[in-house]
């Protein structure tokens, strides 16, 4: 069972290993970023209204990271951007990416989220075909980044 956990000062040193390990920091450290830069980042979010911050869980043992925060003014209001990986890395390939990700954004979308985006480096191909998988289409590629979008089903 997966579960999303708010994110506590107490997850620092779990998220520091995470963030330092090689199948994350490459995708998650960019520019002179440093794995404790994004610690400090991800604390930063916690009771913050810039956005929110979670532990990924299974089983409740923690297996990963998953962030939202609203868009600038080029996006819909309600606009939300996604960023998230999954920490162990024994646990990458089992098809859980997809799983989180719309669970996720299922959830965001049902409190009213109006658009999900995420913003992988191109040459992440597995964060690109989990994203796919979970219903987000590829929106542009820009340079290193490849721009994905989620929209709320429409009803019939």
């Amino acid at each position: 069972m997966i579960t999303f956990r708010p994110l506590k000062d107490s997850d620092a040193g779990l998220l520091l290993i995470w963030m330092a390990s090689p199948h994350v920091q490459p995708w998650w450290t960019q520019g002179d970023s440093t794995p404790e830069d994004e610690v400090e980042d991800a604390l930063n979010l916690i009771g913050s209204d810039e956005g929110a911050a979670f532990i990924i869980e299974r089983n409740k043992s923690p297996i990963g990271y998953i962030q939202s925060s609203p868009c600038g003014p080029d996006q819909p209001e309600g606009a939300l951007g996604l960023d998230m990986f999954i920490g162990d890395v024994s646990l990458t390939g089992e098809g859980l990416g997809p799983q989180i990700l719309r669970q996720f954004g299922d959830d965001l979308l049902a409190r009213g989220a109006t658009r999900l985006l995420m913003d992988p480096h191109s040459a992440n191909d597995r964060a690109i075909s989990a994203w796919r998988k979970a219903g987000f289409d590829i929106v542009e590629t820009r340079g290193d980044v490849t721009l994905m979008s989620r929209n709320p089903k429409l009803s019939a």
